[in-house]
């Protein structure tokens, strides 16, 4: 469905006046507010076509992948820690927040190749010994492990997310944070203050600063940390 590039989320790094219409995201992965549109991604951040044609083409090919799998939607939803690799050019992208909180994408270390992180939201039983994890961005598996439960975040290899490695969110562990004023930034995690009442549970950081327990993404233990690249934005410079 096509819509006024006027009125995309505001989450979106774009030139406003270069194009008069984007289009809105599929469902599917990431809430509408928090995706990123194929089409959106290859033309106005990583500028591979001026044309939205010239990137119907490019996905026609089958010429792009998202999180290791061939993608011919222009209006595939993209989002925080998604990974893009470009066929033609040979080169792989990781989807974060700035420090304003708009989607960027950023070259992805070679480190990170066919891996990705994913935060668990939702835990169900359903049946013995079964459980059902759902994760930040939608994916969702059957799996025997008991131990894991939301804000954990999983090392998965892609594309048939196999789990390698469990973060949790303790002290001594690295994280990126997602939301509120100290968006994009990355800390060591010094302590998790829990409000027993309806209050927001708090995650305080070596580096000085806190933030609510709802922003915080883990990318790292002493065993392995999920490279996050700096100063390699590849987006409109607003």
């Amino acid at each position: 469905m096509k819509t006024k590039i006027m009125m995309a989320s505001n989450r979106l790094k774009i030139p406003r006046k270069t194009h008069f219409w984007s289009v809105t995201p599929s469902p599917g992965t990431h809430k509408k507010e928090d995706a990123l549109p194929l089409l959106i991604a290859l033309r106005d951040y990583l500028k591979l076509g001026d044309k939205e044609r010239e990137i119907t083409r490019i996905l026609a090919n089958g010429d792009v992948m998202v999180d290791n799998k061939v993608v011919k939607d222009r209006r595939f939803p993209v989002g925080f820690m998604d990974t893009i690799s470009i066929k033609t050019i040979n080169q792989d992208f990781l989807v974060l927040y700035d420090k304003k909180g708009k989607i960027i994408i950023t070259k992805n270390p070679e480190e990170n190749k066919g891996m990705k992180l994913l935060q668990v939201k939702t835990k169900t039983v359903i049946g013995k010994d079964k459980y059902q994890i759902g994760f930040h961005n939608g994916f969702s598996i059957i799996t025997d492990k008991n131990d894991l439960n939301t804000y954990d975040v999983v090392l998965v290899k892609m594309p048939k997310v196999e789990i390698q490695e469990v973060m949790r969110l303790i002290p001594g562990n690295k994280a990126f944070i997602i939301g509120g004023s100290h968006v994009g930034e990355i800390g060591t995690i010094k302590s998790v203050e829990v409000n027993k009442s309806s209050g927001s549970n708090f995650v305080h950081f070596n580096e000085g600063f806190t933030t609510v327990k709802n922003y915080v993404f883990v990318i790292g233990n002493p065993k392995y940390t999920f490279k996050i690249p700096e100063n390699e934005v590849m987006a409109y410079d607003e």
